[in-house]
């Protein structure tokens, strides 16, 4: 049975999302539909497009998952395909949506242009319904014909998403970094403040800065029981520095 995932800004106080499963359940019945996130910041293409690297992965082969965080709905960006196979531990995995940025940080392989000729009527501000709900189904049931022509993703994200920076603050005002290590350095430096590396939260005192070890493998700064983005007053971009003696990738 085929997995369709949804990754919105629509939030659940109106009916947008409703809209979405409705139109997959009528052309794709025995689909299974899981949310992701429905709260991702109203036009947050950034804070989306790493909630989908860092969970999707993990969903069975051939999961299809459909992201529509899209503030250029209606005007010239893209609708697309996007396959990852390599680095998908789980097996190949489809993306729908909007060609802005939102699978920057995928190791996509393919990409193909959805091909509009044979979606009904298209409202210019509701594609997340119109356009990416009926591929979604059509690729469930292993139809092809929203396939366009291959192409590259253009979207990109705000920032060089190989610099060393802040890419990601989650709700407890965490700083998720993109550094991956090999040996975790002893300090790290952000907005002028060296911060211990440790190994939990429990390794410094309550209202303390320190950095870790993340779940997604990466450099993450934090202060016990508090908000290291208030801390520090820094968001995503913020350059973290790195301990000389640690070595990175």
């Amino acid at each position: 049975m085929a997995i369709i995932t949804l990754t919105t800004d629509f939030g659940s106080r109106d009916g947008y999302v409703g809209a979405m499963k409705g139109v997959i359940a009528r052309l794709a019945p025995d689909v299974t539909i899981v949310d992701i996130a429905h709260d991702i910041p109203r036009g947050d293409i950034a804070h989306a497009a790493w909630v989908v690297a860092t969970s999707t992965l993990e969903f069975p082969h051939g999961t299809i998952h459909v992201v529509v965080v899209d503030p250029g709905v209606g005007g010239e960006r893209r609708g697309v395909i996007a396959q990852v196979t390599v680095g998908a531990p789980r097996g190949a995995q489809f993306y729908v949506g909007p060609d802005n940025g939102l699978f920057a940080y995928l190791p996509v392989n393919r990409v193909w242009l959805i091909d509009p000729r044979k979606l009904g009527k298209v409202s210019p501000t509701f594609h997340g319904r119109d356009v990416f709900a009926p591929v979604a189904a059509s690729i469930a049931k292993q139809h092809a014909e929203f396939y366009g022509e291959n192409t590259k993703l253009v979207g990109r994200l705000p920032w060089d998403t190989a610099g060393h920076h802040i890419v990601h603050v989650d709700a407890y005002g965490n700083l998720v970094t993109n550094l991956r290590v090999d040996t975790p350095p002893s300090v790290v430096a952000i907005a002028g403040t060296r911060i211990p590396v440790v190994h939990t939260y429990e390794s410094v005192k309550v209202g303390e800065l320190l950095a870790y070890i993340g779940s997604q493998n990466t450099i993450e700064i934090a202060v016990r029981e508090g908000r290291a983005d208030t801390k520090l007053g820094v968001t995503r971009g913020a350059i973290v520095a790195l301990d000389p003696k640690g070595v990175f990738r």
